[in-house]
C-alpha cells in the first residue's frame, strides 16, 4: 500500500470525483433552464447551425473526438501512476514520476479532464458549456496546485527543476530529459480498465450525434454503464 500524505488533503481534493460530477450536473441543469419555458439547444447545435447541418455534425463529432482524446491521455498517464494513486483520497508523494507523458506535461490526467469538459460541454447548452469548462479548469488548477505544494515539500530542488522543465498543462513538443530518473514499466491493461468509463462516455455521445433527440435513450443507458465503470474503477483503485 502506498503511504498517504503527511496530512489529509482538503475535502475538495478527497472528494474530487464527486466535485467533478457536480460541475457537470450543474452545467446541464442550469444550462437547460430558460425563462420562456422553451427547450434549450446544445452548444454544438447553436454554434454549428451557422454552417448548416454540416456545421452541427462537425461540432457533434468534435465533442466525441475530444472525449476520446481525453480518454487516451488519461490512459497514458494512469498507466504510469496506477489506479491506487489516481483514485487515492489524499495526495500521494512517495515518488516523483518523470516518465511517459510526465516528460511532456506535469498533469496529463487533469489535461484529460479539461478535454473531457470541452467535449461533453458541446452537448450542453452554451451556458452549460461555460459552467462545465470553467468549473473544470478552476478545479484542476486547484488540484494541481495542491499536488505541486506536496511534491515540492517532499522533493525540493528536484521538483523545482522538474517544474521548470515541464509545463503544468500545455504539453511540450519534445520530452524533457531527466537522465537520473528511473524508467517505469507502464501498466496499460490496468489503466485501460481504470479509464474505461471515459471510453463509455464517448460511446454515449454517438447515438446523439447520429440521431439527435432520438438517440437520448441509448445514450442514457450507455452513460449509466459509464458511471458504473467509474465507481468500480475508483473502488478498486482505492483498495489497490
Amino acid at each position: 500500500m502506498i503511504e498517504q500524505a503527511a496530512k489529509p488533503s482538503p475535502w475538495w481534493y478527497r472528494q474530487r470525483g464527486s466535485v467533478i460530477g457536480a460541475i457537470f450536473g450543474l452545467g446541464f441543469f442550469f444550462g437547460n433552464m430558460r425563462a420562456d419555458g422553451q427547450p434549450s439547444l446544445p452548444a454544438a447545435l447553436v454554434w454549428g447551425v451557422r454552417e448548416g447541418d454540416a456545421g452541427v455534425q462537425a461540432l457533434c463529432w468534435l465533442g466525441i473526438v475530444l472525449v476520446l482524446l481525453a480518454w487516451a491521455v488519461r490512459v497514458w498517464g494512469t498507466a504510469y501512476l496506477c489506479g491506487d494513486v489516481v483514485f487515492a483520497p489524499n495526495v500521494q508523494r512517495d515518488r516523483l514520476i518523470v516518465d511517459g507523458p510526465f516528460r511532456y506535461v506535469r498533469n496529463p490526467l487533469y489535461l484529460g479532464n479539461v478535454l473531457l469538459a470541452c467535449g461533453m460541454g458541446l452537448y450542453a447548452p452554451p451556458l452549460g458549456f461555460a459552467i462545465i469548462v470553467a468549473g473544470n479548469v478552476v478545479l484542476v488548477a486547484m488540484l494541481a496546485n495542491e499536488e505541486a505544494k506536496q511534491l515540492a515539500l517532499e522533493y525540493g530542488a528536484e521538483y523545482a527543476a522538474y517544474g521548470a522543465a515541464v509545463p503544468a498543462f500545455v504539453p511540450r513538443l519534445t520530452p524533457a530529459a531527466f537522465p537520473s530518473a528511473g524508467r517505469i514499466a507502464p501498466h496499460v491493461r490496468a489503466a485501460f480498465f481504470a479509464e474505461s468509463f471515459m471510453l463509455a462516455m464517448a460511446a454515449a455521445l454517438v447515438p446523439i450525434a447520429l440521431y439527435g433527440r432520438a438517440g437520448l435513450l441509448p445514450a442514457a443507458v450507455i452513460f449509466v454503464i459509464a458511471m458504473a465503470l467509474f465507481i468500480g474503477a475508483s473502488r478498486m483503485g482505492r483498495q489497490g
